[in-house]
């Protein structure tokens, strides 16, 4: 043999390989996988400089059925090492470490993750094109007969019986999430020997190259020889060379969509709809039938209130102690849209539709709704409304919203764990970010540990009658909306302990449950969210209650005085890992040319993605403030800090914490930007108002990723609405 072809040879050989060491990133570690990586990259290179041939002639000649098949499948895998080259290149915290590479980090992650298991799909198929060339190789080097019939079919029989193991692990190790961006990080189970991870990668190899193979020989074998240049040679080159470009158009497209509009994700949530007259499970404190307008008798009774400190991921807020609710009565459901729009004439909903939940109203909003709605059913108002302070007349009979007590209480229906399902709550069960379960931040690249593993990511709100109610009856008290409750955001008064509703002043109203875009963590019986009266969110909207029995007295409660800066300067603070944060930043100077300040660490976080994410999720998890290494000069000559930040964990980073804790910013206007990969704000917003009471908040941007095309028009809108345009 040549030393050219023995170099081809031993080039295809080095990358076939390669390839289930590649799939096994999580086995061996990022290091070993980044250079594994490169020696793939260098072969790939090798390839195709030894190919050189292939190049001038893949153009010319007559195009058949196999040889456009052949072509595209070609083509799509030279697209899909670009990629994964590229995306490598850009993540990398080990190898080209050295570049002055910055920015796009999750997105390349989410790009490499994506093509990794097409090249395998790829890889493999193309290798089942060149099949008679490895079993001619194999003979020489065995030195077995050119002609066996026992050979065949042995060879046929052991193909067979890998390939089946093949699809079965192609299932196993949810390959088509990875090929149809249903999730972003690695599902693997660490309790499955590496030795069997391996063989499973090596039987999908097989699979893929079976495949290919008989399909080439299918069309090989059937084609229908066509004349050089007619019109069916040409049909079959331009399908040749058309499939492989609208494949990399659709995935630029996928890849940039924003997060509500995923064109891989079903559009028919998977819930489980129950009768609207559904009655709530038997429960000694629990009534077994539905007011006339359907709401629901709760018999009050003493519980444990908050959270306790062994708690994952609980909050300093959420302090244990035991409570007295009296009977109430409360919807089973969280408001719909046509019930809204029936009552107000208008539906501010950013997803539209009669029975999903009606959101994005603010708390002052939805307390003018409980007021109308009860006038038109001829019930006493419970709100009196005079200029900034609210008055609740607690012997009304009309609608209101409950308390952070009774909402607590409605949603625990008796339980003390985490969620009122008793287990870590799944995405068949509560319409949240599935690819973030309880606890997931701790298991993030292998799940082995997880009671609950990732799932379904909706995107979108889903029908009020969703899924199984709680033990009471309750629907989606965890999750699809978040819910606004009476009180202020402030510290529980221990003292104050039966029928408590929170702090007469304050400047953040609470709401509870979480939304369709958070993750497990922020749907806890026990979590506490907050926000300024007058704002909305697409993911918050409302439940009501009514009294059971006449109560007595009257609360007013008024916010809380704040002073006011106005004239001053304008200062972008922002912190940026991955460069997407940076790069909105820079644009937003562009347009106002305000100050600039990156928030830099004593400590930098590494650039290593993997252990980044360590690092973030430990810091959240134990509320750690980073030491900031510079200062802001003369801090108090600015009124508007334009605040950026990725969305790390469904939060703000911690160092964004250590910098609003190192300002006074009362009387500020604090006015969020933030990137993300699919979760919006996540509870960010929550975050800045706890550490930031007395400062006021603006109108919220969030970036998907880095912005694309539209994000100077985009940043432009946003200081428009912020009254901050040049």
């Amino acid at each position: 043999m040549q030393p050219k072809h023995m170099a081809k040879r031993a080039v295809d050989a080095g990358m076939v390989l390669l390839l289930p060491f590649l799939m096994a990133e999580v086995l061996f570690g990022q290091e070993l996988h980044e250079w594994l990586g490169t020696a793939m990259m260098v072969l790939f290179i090798a390839h195709h400089l030894l190919n050189l041939s292939w190049w001038k002639t893949f153009w010319k000649g007559k195009f058949t059925p196999s040889r456009a098949f052949s072509t595209a499948l070609d083509l799509l895998l030279l697209a899909d090492m670009l990629a994964l080259c590229i995306s490598g290149i850009l993540m990398s915290g080990f190898v080209f470490r050295f570049l002055p590479v910055r920015g796009g980090i999750l997105l390349a992650r989410q790009l490499h993750l994506f093509a990794s298991h097409w090249g395998l799909i790829l890889l493999s198929a193309h290798l089942g094109l060149h099949m008679e060339l490895f079993f001619g190789l194999a003979r020489k080097l065995f030195h077995l007969p050119e002609k066996s019939d026992t050979r065949t079919k042995i060879l046929r029989i052991l193909v067979l019986l890998l390939s089946a193991y093949g699809l079965y692990a192609f299932f196993a190790q949810h390959i088509p999430d990875y090929l149809f961006l249903r999730t972003h990080f690695i599902l693997f189970d660490e309790t499955k020997p590496a030795v069997l991870y391996l063989a499973e990668t090596v039987s999908m190899i097989v699979l893929f190259a079976a495949i290919g193979h008989y399909c080439s020989t299918l069309l090989r074998n059937t084609q229908k020889e066509t004349a050089q240049g007619s019109t069916d040679g040409r049909l079959w080159k331009v399908i040749a060379f058309a499939v492989p470009i609208l494949a990399c158009v659709l995935t630029a497209i996928c890849l940039h969509q924003p997060a509500r509009s995923n064109p891989w994700q079903t559009e028919t949530p998977e819930a489980t709809p129950a009768p609207a007259t559904a009655a709530p499970s038997a429960n000694p404190i629990s009534s077994s039938a539905p007011a006339e307008d359907g709401f629901l008798l709760i018999h009050g009774g003493s519980f444990t209130m908050g959270s306790p400190e062994d708690e994952p991921w609980r909050s300093n807020d959420e302090t244990q102690h035991t409570v007295s609710v009296s009977d109430f009565y409360i919807s089973p459901y969280e408001v719909r849209q046509n019930e809204y729009q029936a009552v107000t004439g208008t539906n501010p909903s950013s997803f539209q539709g009669e029975d999903l939940p009606a959101e994005n109203m603010s708390w002052l909003d939805a307390i003018a709704y409980c007021n109308t709605l009860s006038t038109q059913r001829d019930l006493t108002p419970v709100y009196t409304i005079d200029g900034e302070s609210v008055t609740w007349d607690r012997s009304a009979n009309g609608y209101r919203l409950p308390t952070e007590a009774e909402w607590e209480y409605a949603c625990r229906a008796g339980t003390e764990t985490p969620f009122n399902t008793e287990t870590s709550i799944s995405p068949e069960e509560s319409n949240y970010y599935g690819h973030y379960p309880y606890e997931i931040e701790n298991n993030y690249f292998s799940q082995g540990n997880l009671t609950t593993k990732p799932g379904q990511y909706r995107q979108t709100t889903v029908s009020v009658d969703s899924f199984s109610p709680n033990g009471w009856g309750l629907y989606n008290m965890h999750g699809n909306v978040s819910e606004w409750v009476w009180d202020y955001y402030g510290s529980y008064d221990l003292n104050n302990t039966v029928d408590p509703a929170g702090p007469e002043t304050g400047t953040r109203r609470v709401y509870r449950g979480g939304g369709w875009n958070d993750f497990a963590k922020n749907m806890r019986s026990a979590y506490r969210a907050a926000l300024p009266e007058d704002q909305g969110s697409f993911n918050l909207g409302i439940r009501l209650v009514r009294n059971a029995g006449a109560g007595s007295g009257s609360i007013t409660s008024a916010e809380a005085d704040r002073e006011t800066s106005s004239g001053g300067k304008v200062l972008i603070a922002f912190f940026s890992w991955g460069g997407n944060t940076r790069g909105i930043a820079q644009e937003i100077q562009s347009q106002t040319g305000a100050d600039f300040f990156e928030i830099q660490l004593v400590n930098p976080y590494s650039s290593d993605y993997n252990t980044v994410l360590d690092e973030a999720q430990r810091d959240q998890n134990r509320q750690a403030r980073p030491e900031i290494a510079n200062r802001v000069d003369n801090f108090d000559q600015y009124s508007t800090i334009l605040l950026g930040y990725p969305n790390w964990w469904a939060s703000i980073p911690m160092p964004i914490a250590s910098f609003l804790e190192q300002y006074d910013c009362a009387g500020k206007t604090i006015i969020p930007f933030c990137s993300h990969g699919g979760g919006r704000f996540g509870q960010s917003l929550t975050a800045i108002a706890k550490l930031a009471p007395n400062a006021n908040m603006g109108e919220p941007l969030s970036v998907h990723y880095s912005g694309g095309s539209s994000l100077p028009e985009d940043i432009a809108t946003w200081l428009e609405a912020n009254g901050l345009s040049a």
